[in-house]
């Protein structure tokens, strides 16, 4: 990538992304936490067109939030607590 390009000792951003629903209190608090802690986020919303049947098939949950970073799924937001301490 040019970021190896241009400094070959730099750590790449993480690849995080968060599934949440509307007026969640727990994925607010998700979202806090990934933004206090540096972290960019893609969100994707469960709504009409996305719904627990998706959710369940991508993380084997169905509650939220669901978050994975770099391709780890973090599971939820007491998890990602734990995640973001190391």
């Amino acid at each position: 990538t040019m970021l190896n390009y241009i400094n070959p000792e730099a750590k790449a951003p993480a690849d995080v992304t968060l599934f949440s629903k509307p007026g969640c209190p727990f994925c607010l608090k998700a979202k806090e936490s990934l933004a206090n802690a540096g972290y960019d986020f893609e969100e994707i919303i469960l709504a009409d067109q996305i719904g627990l049947k998706s959710l369940r098939a991508v993380t084997g949950e169905t509650t939220v939030p669901q978050i994975f970073i770099d391709q780890e799924h973090i599971k939820g937001s007491e998890a990602l607590e734990k995640f973001l301490s190391k």
